[in-house]
Protein backbone atom coordinates (compact mmCIF):
# COMPACT_ATOMS: atom_id res chain seq x y z
CA UNK A 1 0.00 0.00 0.00
CA UNK A 2 1.49 3.36 -0.97
CA UNK A 3 1.27 6.49 1.19
CA UNK A 4 -1.59 7.95 -0.85
CA UNK A 5 -3.64 4.75 -0.50
CA UNK A 6 -3.07 4.61 3.26
CA UNK A 7 -3.90 8.31 3.58
CA UNK A 8 -7.13 7.87 1.65
CA UNK A 9 -8.05 4.84 3.72
CA UNK A 10 -7.49 6.75 6.96
CA UNK A 11 -9.52 9.68 5.68
CA UNK A 12 -12.33 7.31 4.75
CA UNK A 13 -12.19 5.92 8.28
CA UNK A 14 -13.14 9.29 9.78
CA UNK A 15 -15.81 9.71 7.14
CA UNK A 16 -17.56 6.47 8.03
CA UNK A 17 -17.31 7.22 11.75
CA UNK A 18 -19.95 9.86 11.21
CA UNK A 19 -22.32 7.48 9.43
CA UNK A 20 -24.52 6.40 12.35
CA UNK A 21 -24.89 10.00 13.52
CA UNK A 22 -25.50 11.73 10.22
CA UNK A 23 -27.84 9.09 8.75
CA UNK A 24 -28.74 10.18 5.20
CA UNK A 25 -25.89 12.65 5.17
CA UNK A 26 -23.32 9.94 5.90
CA UNK A 27 -20.29 10.21 3.62
CA UNK A 28 -22.51 10.90 0.60
CA UNK A 29 -25.96 11.86 -0.58
CA UNK A 30 -28.74 9.42 -1.38
CA UNK A 31 -28.84 10.51 -5.04
CA UNK A 32 -25.95 9.43 -7.22
CA UNK A 33 -24.90 12.31 -9.47
CA UNK A 34 -22.88 11.71 -12.60
CA UNK A 35 -19.19 11.02 -12.24
CA UNK A 36 -16.93 14.00 -12.90
CA UNK A 37 -16.33 14.58 -16.61
CA UNK A 38 -12.59 14.82 -16.07
CA UNK A 39 -10.67 12.51 -13.77
CA UNK A 40 -7.38 14.16 -12.92
CA UNK A 41 -5.63 11.00 -11.75
CA UNK A 42 -4.48 8.42 -14.26
CA UNK A 43 -5.63 4.87 -13.64
CA UNK A 44 -3.02 2.12 -13.34
CA UNK A 45 -5.00 -1.02 -12.45
CA UNK A 46 -2.88 -3.96 -11.32
CA UNK A 47 -3.07 -7.12 -9.25
CA UNK A 48 -1.85 -6.54 -5.72
CA UNK A 49 -1.45 -8.55 -2.56
CA UNK A 50 0.99 -6.28 -0.76
CA UNK A 51 3.31 -6.64 2.21
CA UNK A 52 2.02 -6.63 5.81
CA UNK A 53 1.21 -3.11 6.99
CA UNK A 54 0.36 -1.37 10.24
CA UNK A 55 -2.49 1.09 10.90
CA UNK A 56 -3.12 2.57 14.35
CA UNK A 57 -0.90 0.00 16.04
CA UNK A 58 -2.56 -3.00 14.39
CA UNK A 59 -0.97 -5.25 11.79
CA UNK A 60 -2.78 -6.44 8.68
CA UNK A 61 -1.44 -9.28 6.52
CA UNK A 62 -2.79 -9.35 2.95
CA UNK A 63 -2.99 -12.83 1.46
CA UNK A 64 -4.86 -15.13 -0.89
CA UNK A 65 -7.54 -16.92 1.12
CA UNK A 66 -9.98 -18.91 -0.98
CA UNK A 67 -11.77 -20.08 2.18
CA UNK A 68 -12.43 -16.55 3.44
CA UNK A 69 -15.86 -16.33 5.09
CA UNK A 70 -16.40 -13.67 7.74
CA UNK A 71 -19.35 -12.09 9.50
CA UNK A 72 -19.20 -8.56 10.86
CA UNK A 73 -20.11 -4.92 10.32
CA UNK A 74 -20.06 -3.19 6.94
CA UNK A 75 -19.86 0.54 6.26
CA UNK A 76 -19.88 2.52 2.99
CA UNK A 77 -18.17 5.45 1.27
CA UNK A 78 -19.00 7.66 -1.69
CA UNK A 79 -18.58 11.34 -2.61
CA UNK A 80 -15.30 12.04 -0.80
CA UNK A 81 -13.46 9.36 -2.80
CA UNK A 82 -15.37 9.37 -6.09
CA UNK A 83 -12.88 9.63 -8.97
CA UNK A 84 -9.83 8.95 -6.79
CA UNK A 85 -7.40 6.07 -7.10
CA UNK A 86 -8.01 2.84 -5.21
CA UNK A 87 -5.19 0.90 -3.54
CA UNK A 88 -4.54 -1.12 -6.72
CA UNK A 89 -4.63 1.84 -9.09
CA UNK A 90 -8.24 1.73 -10.28
CA UNK A 91 -10.57 4.72 -10.31
CA UNK A 92 -13.17 4.54 -7.57
CA UNK A 93 -16.69 4.99 -8.93
CA UNK A 94 -19.31 5.15 -6.19
CA UNK A 95 -22.00 4.14 -8.73
CA UNK A 96 -20.41 0.72 -9.25
CA UNK A 97 -20.48 -2.35 -7.02
CA UNK A 98 -17.07 -2.25 -5.40
CA UNK A 99 -15.60 -2.51 -1.92
CA UNK A 100 -12.56 -2.02 0.29
CA UNK A 101 -11.11 -4.87 2.37
CA UNK A 102 -8.07 -5.02 4.63
CA UNK A 103 -6.41 -8.23 3.46
CA UNK A 104 -7.99 -9.80 0.36
CA UNK A 105 -5.97 -9.56 -2.89
CA UNK A 106 -6.91 -6.71 -5.21
CA UNK A 107 -8.97 -7.11 -7.29
CA UNK A 108 -11.05 -9.94 -5.85
CA UNK A 109 -14.69 -10.85 -6.29
CA UNK A 110 -16.61 -11.26 -3.01
CA UNK A 111 -20.20 -11.95 -2.09
CA UNK A 112 -21.75 -9.73 0.57
CA UNK A 113 -25.01 -10.64 2.30
CA UNK A 114 -26.92 -8.20 4.48
CA UNK A 115 -27.91 -10.41 7.40
CA UNK A 116 -30.51 -7.88 8.51
CA UNK A 117 -32.69 -8.09 5.38
CA UNK A 118 -31.39 -11.06 3.39
CA UNK A 119 -30.19 -9.03 0.38
CA UNK A 120 -27.09 -10.36 -1.35
CA UNK A 121 -24.75 -8.93 -4.00
CA UNK A 122 -21.38 -9.61 -5.63
CA UNK A 123 -18.77 -6.83 -5.44
CA UNK A 124 -15.32 -6.12 -6.83
CA UNK A 125 -12.82 -5.61 -3.98
CA UNK A 126 -10.31 -3.05 -5.26
CA UNK A 127 -9.35 -0.93 -2.24
CA UNK A 128 -8.01 -1.17 1.33
CA UNK A 129 -10.00 -0.53 4.52
CA UNK A 130 -12.01 -0.04 6.66
CA UNK A 131 -9.81 0.70 9.67
CA UNK A 132 -12.56 1.47 12.18
CA UNK A 133 -13.25 -0.87 15.07
CA UNK A 134 -13.66 -4.40 13.68
CA UNK A 135 -15.57 -3.58 10.50
CA UNK A 136 -14.99 -6.24 7.87
CA UNK A 137 -15.75 -4.37 4.63
CA UNK A 138 -16.31 -0.86 3.28
CA UNK A 139 -18.76 -0.79 0.37
CA UNK A 140 -19.31 1.73 -2.40
CA UNK A 141 -22.44 3.87 -2.23
CA UNK A 142 -24.09 1.79 -4.95
CA UNK A 143 -23.28 -1.48 -3.20
CA UNK A 144 -24.64 -0.24 0.13
CA UNK A 145 -27.74 0.98 -1.67
CA UNK A 146 -28.28 -2.45 -3.22
CA UNK A 147 -27.98 -3.99 0.24
CA UNK A 148 -30.40 -1.43 1.65
CA UNK A 149 -28.40 0.32 4.36
CA UNK A 150 -27.26 3.67 2.97
CA UNK A 151 -29.57 5.56 5.29
CA UNK A 152 -28.56 3.56 8.33
CA UNK A 153 -24.85 3.80 7.56
CA UNK A 154 -23.88 0.39 8.96
CA UNK A 155 -25.14 -3.17 8.57
CA UNK A 156 -24.26 -6.62 9.81
CA UNK A 157 -23.07 -8.67 6.86
CA UNK A 158 -21.46 -11.92 5.79
CA UNK A 159 -18.54 -11.62 3.34
CA UNK A 160 -17.33 -14.61 1.32
CA UNK A 161 -14.55 -15.02 -1.22
CA UNK A 162 -15.86 -15.85 -4.70
CA UNK A 163 -12.80 -15.72 -6.96
CA UNK A 164 -10.15 -13.69 -8.65
CA UNK A 165 -11.23 -10.69 -10.74
CA UNK A 166 -9.96 -9.67 -14.16
CA UNK A 167 -7.53 -6.78 -13.72
CA UNK A 168 -8.75 -5.08 -16.89
CA UNK A 169 -12.44 -5.24 -15.96
CA UNK A 170 -14.55 -2.70 -14.09
CA UNK A 171 -16.80 -3.20 -11.11
CA UNK A 172 -20.30 -4.02 -12.27
CA UNK A 173 -23.12 -1.49 -12.33
CA UNK A 174 -26.27 -2.34 -10.35
CA UNK A 175 -28.51 -4.63 -12.38
CA UNK A 176 -25.76 -5.59 -14.83
CA UNK A 177 -26.43 -9.30 -15.30
CA UNK A 178 -23.92 -9.66 -18.13
CA UNK A 179 -20.85 -8.87 -16.04
CA UNK A 180 -18.62 -11.87 -15.42
CA UNK A 181 -17.96 -11.85 -11.66
CA UNK A 182 -14.75 -13.87 -11.56
CA UNK A 183 -11.93 -14.90 -13.82
CA UNK A 184 -10.27 -18.28 -13.96
CA UNK A 185 -7.46 -18.28 -11.43
CA UNK A 186 -4.10 -18.60 -13.13
CA UNK A 187 -0.69 -17.85 -11.68
CA UNK A 188 -1.68 -15.66 -8.73
CA UNK A 189 -1.48 -18.29 -5.99
CA UNK A 190 1.36 -20.19 -7.67
CA UNK A 191 3.52 -17.51 -9.30
CA UNK A 192 6.09 -19.91 -10.70
CA UNK A 193 3.62 -21.38 -13.20
CA UNK A 194 4.42 -18.33 -15.28
CA UNK A 195 7.88 -16.72 -15.40
CA UNK A 196 6.27 -13.30 -15.63
CA UNK A 197 4.74 -13.01 -12.18
CA UNK A 198 3.20 -9.91 -10.63
CA UNK A 199 5.09 -8.09 -7.90
CA UNK A 200 3.56 -6.40 -4.87
CA UNK A 201 3.44 -3.03 -6.62
CA UNK A 202 1.78 -4.51 -9.71
CA UNK A 203 4.85 -4.30 -11.96
CA UNK A 204 5.79 -7.33 -14.10
CA UNK A 205 8.58 -9.48 -12.69
CA UNK A 206 10.72 -10.74 -15.57
CA UNK A 207 12.26 -13.68 -13.74
CA UNK A 208 11.47 -15.91 -16.70
CA UNK A 209 13.65 -13.81 -18.97
CA UNK A 210 16.44 -13.88 -16.39
CA UNK A 211 16.36 -17.65 -15.98
CA UNK A 212 16.09 -18.23 -19.73
CA UNK A 213 19.05 -15.96 -20.50
CA UNK A 214 21.32 -17.52 -17.87
CA UNK A 215 20.47 -21.16 -18.60
CA UNK A 216 20.07 -21.00 -22.38
CA UNK A 217 16.44 -22.08 -22.16
CA UNK A 218 13.53 -20.44 -23.87
CA UNK A 219 10.68 -18.90 -21.87
CA UNK A 220 8.51 -21.82 -23.02
CA UNK A 221 11.09 -24.27 -21.59
CA UNK A 222 11.03 -22.45 -18.25
CA UNK A 223 7.24 -22.47 -18.17
CA UNK A 224 7.09 -26.19 -19.02
CA UNK A 225 9.61 -27.07 -16.33
CA UNK A 226 7.68 -25.05 -13.76
CA UNK A 227 4.41 -26.71 -14.71
CA UNK A 228 5.84 -30.24 -14.37
CA UNK A 229 7.66 -29.81 -11.05
CA UNK A 230 5.67 -31.41 -8.23
CA UNK A 231 7.04 -29.80 -5.06
CA UNK A 232 6.34 -26.32 -3.69
CA UNK A 233 9.14 -24.09 -2.46
CA UNK A 234 9.15 -20.80 -0.62
CA UNK A 235 11.83 -18.19 -0.06
CA UNK A 236 11.78 -17.38 3.63
CA UNK A 237 13.05 -13.86 4.18
CA UNK A 238 13.03 -14.03 7.97
CA UNK A 239 11.34 -15.44 11.05
CA UNK A 240 9.78 -12.96 13.46
CA UNK A 241 8.39 -13.50 16.93
CA UNK A 242 6.55 -10.19 16.68
CA UNK A 243 5.22 -8.45 13.57
CA UNK A 244 6.37 -5.12 15.01
CA UNK A 245 9.85 -6.13 13.88
CA UNK A 246 8.67 -5.42 10.32
CA UNK A 247 8.97 -1.71 11.09
CA UNK A 248 12.75 -1.97 11.09
CA UNK A 249 12.83 -3.99 7.86
CA UNK A 250 12.93 -2.29 4.50
CA UNK A 251 11.10 -4.60 2.14
CA UNK A 252 11.53 -3.75 -1.51
CA UNK A 253 8.11 -4.37 -3.18
CA UNK A 254 9.98 -5.62 -6.24
CA UNK A 255 11.02 -8.71 -4.29
CA UNK A 256 7.55 -10.09 -4.90
CA UNK A 257 4.27 -10.64 -3.04
CA UNK A 258 5.21 -11.14 0.62
CA UNK A 259 3.04 -13.28 2.87
CA UNK A 260 3.20 -14.10 6.57
CA UNK A 261 2.64 -17.65 7.78
CA UNK A 262 2.88 -19.23 11.19
CA UNK A 263 5.79 -21.65 11.63
CA UNK A 264 7.04 -23.60 14.63
CA UNK A 265 10.76 -23.75 15.28
CA UNK A 266 12.63 -24.74 18.42
CA UNK A 267 9.38 -25.24 20.28
CA UNK A 268 8.28 -21.64 19.60
CA UNK A 269 5.70 -20.24 17.23
CA UNK A 270 7.19 -17.73 14.77
CA UNK A 271 5.86 -15.58 11.98
CA UNK A 272 7.51 -16.74 8.78
CA UNK A 273 7.93 -13.96 6.21
CA UNK A 274 7.89 -15.62 2.78
CA UNK A 275 7.77 -15.14 -0.98
CA UNK A 276 6.17 -17.85 -3.10
CA UNK A 277 5.18 -20.55 -3.58
CA UNK A 278 7.48 -21.65 -6.41
CA UNK A 279 7.44 -25.06 -8.06
CA UNK A 280 10.58 -24.55 -10.16
CA UNK A 281 13.85 -24.66 -8.24
CA UNK A 282 15.74 -22.42 -10.67
CA UNK A 283 13.19 -19.64 -10.22
CA UNK A 284 13.17 -20.12 -6.44
CA UNK A 285 16.98 -19.86 -6.38
CA UNK A 286 16.89 -16.70 -8.50
CA UNK A 287 14.35 -15.18 -6.09
CA UNK A 288 16.54 -16.19 -3.13
CA UNK A 289 19.52 -14.44 -4.73
CA UNK A 290 17.53 -11.23 -5.12
CA UNK A 291 16.36 -11.39 -1.49
CA UNK A 292 19.90 -11.94 -0.23
CA UNK A 293 21.21 -9.13 -2.43
CA UNK A 294 18.59 -6.85 -0.85
CA UNK A 295 20.27 -7.36 2.54
CA UNK A 296 18.57 -10.45 3.94
CA UNK A 297 21.58 -12.75 4.15
CA UNK A 298 19.77 -15.25 6.32
CA UNK A 299 17.08 -15.94 3.73
CA UNK A 300 16.62 -19.56 2.72
CA UNK A 301 14.53 -21.85 0.56
CA UNK A 302 12.03 -24.02 2.39
CA UNK A 303 9.86 -26.73 0.91
CA UNK A 304 6.09 -26.98 1.33
CA UNK A 305 3.85 -24.46 3.13
CA UNK A 306 4.72 -25.94 6.50
CA UNK A 307 8.45 -25.23 6.22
Amino acid sequence: MNERSIGDALARRFCVLAAPLLALAACSTVNLPDAPKTIRQAANPHYKIGAPYKIDGRWYVPKVDETYDETGVASWYGDAFHGKLTANGEIFDKRRLSAAHKTLPLPTIAEVENLENGRRIVVRVNDRGPFVDDRVIDLSHAAADELGFTGKGLARVRVRYVGEAEVTSLAALPGDKSAKPAATRVARTKPALSPQTVAADGEADHLGDLIASTTGQTRADVSLAAASAPAEMWVEIAQLDNLNALESMRLDPNLGPVTVQSAESGGRLWQSLRIGPFIDEAIAVASLSRVQAAGFGGARIIRSAGG
